[in-house]
């Protein structure tokens, strides 16, 4: 998947564009405390419900009402962690709440969030992080940061283009690692029969 994903982005023409030229920043607060569904970012799965994050430990305070909102196709990072994949459009869930310390946005009407989305995982995209990261213990990267990375951003027509086929191929490539789970299964099975 990784190497149809630099095709797709490789090839494009550099680019005065900005990521922050499409995205805007969000900081709604769970003020009331009326949203219960606490996430987390993980660099494999992407959204996850905190408590699958943690081995079903709550690390959440007791009080959420400064968390942060995201709703469906919101991206979040955690600035600390970005450099090892620690961030993620939100799809399973229709919102939820982070941790005050993560950094919400979302796309702007002329940039679909698939194609961002898949842009993330990139090549490009972590080498433009490297250059960005602050600090000295643990290196971030800031919201401005990540805004100065440069994005060819083609019409939305051609964003969605590439967006459906790398999600159709991600499907295709989920179902192949299923069937091949099965099998192994099967033959573990078998195996164990046959000497029992």
């Amino acid at each position: 998947m990784s190497a149809i994903i630099e095709m797709e982005y490789g090839n494009m023409a550099k680019s005065i564009s900005h990521i922050g030229d499409f995205i805007e920043q969000t900081s709604k607060r769970n003020k009331d405390s009326a949203i219960l569904n606490v996430l987390s970012v993980s660099n494999s799965q992407g959204f996850i419900q905190q408590s699958e994050q943690f081995e079903n430990r709550i690390v959440a305070s007791d009080d959420t009402s400064n968390y942060k909102i995201v709703a469906r196709n919101d991206f979040a990072f955690n600035p600390a962690r970005i450099n090892v994949g620690s961030i993620a459009r939100l799809t399973t869930f229709e919102r939820g709440i982070v941790s005050p310390m993560y950094i919400c946005f979302r796309t702007k009407n002329n940039l679909f969030p698939e194609y961002l989305d898949y842009f993330f995982e990139s090549k490009r995209f972590f080498a433009e992080i490297q250059k960005r990261l602050e600090g000295s213990v643990r290196q971030c990267l800031s919201f401005e940061g990540l805004c100065n990375i440069p994005l060819c951003i083609p019409t939305v027509e051609v964003q969605q283009q590439i967006g459906k086929r790398l999600s159709t191929l991600a499907k295709e490539i989920k179902l192949e690692i299923d069937f091949l789970e099965l099998l192994q299964r099967q033959k573990r099975f078998l195996l164990h029969q046959m000497f029992i």
